[in-house]
């Protein structure tokens, strides 16, 4: 079991005009990337378990952050610093909601350029320091 890790973060900023379940499906898809990536540094452990032996799947050690932006032109700001800086990140875009093919997503961005792109969220993921200073424009979501 390893102890909590403080020093690092999720901070995942999506556009605040998202109906509910697009921004649901956004934060959920960032949020599984990111702990796809960070494999078994995700966690502190297997389970919390109750007195009478129930088990319950830990979840992340790493706080996570849920903020909101107004635009996706934001979003590009934001991505590109942390594209600068090398921070793991990930944008949702909306050719991710609209299409479930990989396929589809790969043949329409070819015909694009990034500035035409629609970001829907982004997630950055690093020392608390660092997300920090590039998310603390945007204010928590609610």
């Amino acid at each position: 079991m390893n102890g909590q890790d403080f020093s690092k973060r999720l901070v995942i900023v999506v556009r605040k005009d998202l109906v509910g379940w697009q921004a649901t499906n956004t934060v959920a898809h960032i949020a599984a990337y990111v702990g796809n990536k960070l494999k078994d540094s995700f966690g502190t452990g297997e389970f919390f378990v109750t007195l009478d032996k129930k088990e319950f799947p830990r979840n992340s050690q790493y706080p996570m952050i849920i903020k909101s932006a107004n635009s996706s032109e934001q979003l590009s700001n934001v991505l590109a610093k942390a594209r600068e800086e090398k921070l793991m990140h990930h944008a949702f875009i909306r050719e991710m909601i609209d299409t479930t093919s990989d396929e589809e997503i790969e043949k329409t961005l070819s015909s694009k350029a990034e500035s035409e792109v629609e970001i829907l969220g982004v997630g950055i993921f690093g020392s608390h320091e660092q997300v920090n200073s590039l998310t603390k424009k945007f204010s928590l979501w609610n």
